[in-house]
C-alpha cells in the first residue's frame, strides 16, 4: 500500500514538472480535466451535462441562454466551489471545519431559491441514490462534530494524504448532512485534502458509480481503495495526454 502511494507521488512530481516546462499544453489539459471532472462528479449523482452545457459552464461571461440557466449555474456553481478547494489547499492547516462544509454547500447552491441556507437534512429520505445507511437528523450535528475532531488526531496528521482524503470522505457520507450535495461535498473535501499534495483533483468514473455506491457500504479501506484506483487511472490518462502532445511537438519541428 505504502509502495503505491509513493508512486503515486512521484508521478504527480513528474506531471507537475511537465506541466511547468509545458503552459499552453497545461492549461489546455486542465481545461479537459476539469470538464471530465465536472462531467463524471455529476454522472455520479444522476445528473447528465452535455458537452456544451460544460463548455459554457466554465465560460467566465454571463450566462444569457434561457435554456441553459439552471444547468449553467449548477456547473459554474461547481466549478467555484473546486476553486475554493484549490485556494484553500495553498494553506499549511487546512480547514477541515463545520464553517468549511456549510461554505461548500452554499457555493453549490448559490442562486437557488429557497437552498442558499445551508440548514442540516430533517428527514430520512426513502428514495435516494445513494443507499448505504446514513444518520438520524438528530445525529447529524454530533455526528460531523466527531468526524472533523477526528481530522485534529495526530493519527489522521501523520496519515497519507490518500488515508486522510478516503476518511474524510468516507465520514462526511456516513452522515450525510444534506439531502442534496452531500456526496459533491464529500469528494471536494477529499480533493482538498490531494490538492495541497499536488494531485490533480479525482475523476471517478460514472462507469464506476455502483462501486462507489457500494464502497459507502463497507469500511473505509474499500472506499480508500477506489480512489486510489481512480487517482491510477487518471495519471495514466495524464501521462498519455503530454506524452503524446511532446511527440507531436517533435514532428513538427522535424
Amino acid at each position: 500500500m505504502r509502495t503505491r502511494y509513493v508512486d503515486f507521488d512521484d508521478r504527480h512530481e513528474d506531471l507537475a514538472e511537465r506541466m511547468r516546462a509545458a503552459p499552453r499544453i497545461a492549461e489546455d489539459f486542465l481545461r479537459k480535466w476539469e470538464v471530465s471532472w465536472l462531467f463524471h462528479e455529476n454522472a455520479l449523482e444522476g445528473v447528465v451535462y452535455t458537452s456544451q452545457e460544460l463548455e459554457l459552464g466554465l465560460e467566465k461571461q454571463p450566462i444569457a441562454d434561457a435554456t441553459f440557466v439552471g444547468a449553467l449555474r449548477d456547473i459554474k456553481n461547481h466549478k467555484t466551489a473546486l476553486d475554493f478547494c484549490r485556494a484553500e489547499a495553498r494553506n499549511k492547516k487546512l480547514k477541515l471545519s463545520l464553517t468549511t462544509l456549510k461554505k461548500l454547500y452554499e457555493l453549490l447552491t448559490a442562486g437557488m431559491e429557497g437552498r442558499s441556507a445551508a440548514e442540516w437534512r430533517k428527514d430520512m429520505p426513502l428514495h435516494r441514490s445513494y443507499f448505504h445507511e446514513i444518520a438520524q437528523p438528530a445525529k447529524i450535528l454530533p455526528g460531523l462534530q466527531k468526524v472533523f475532531e477526528n481530522t485534529e488526531t495526530a493519527e489522521f496528521r501523520n496519515a497519507h494524504a490518500i488515508q486522510r482524503a478516503a476518511r474524510l470522505h468516507h465520514g462526511l457520507m456516513q452522515v450525510f448532512p444534506y439531502t442534496d450535495n452531500s456526496g459533491r461535498i464529500g469528494r471536494l473535501f477529499a480533493n482538498m485534502i490531494l490538492f495541497q499534495a499536488g494531485y490533480l483533483p479525482i475523476i471517478v468514473h460514472a462507469t464506476d458509480r455502483q462501486r462507489y455506491y457500494e464502497s459507502l457500504r463497507q469500511p473505509e479501506a474499500a472506499l480508500r481503495e477506489l480512489t486510489m484506483d481512480a487517482i491510477g487511472n487518471g495519471l495514466e490518462h495524464a501521462e498519455k495526454y503530454f506524452a503524446e502532445a511532446a511527440a507531436a511537438g517533435q514532428s513538427q519541428v522535424r
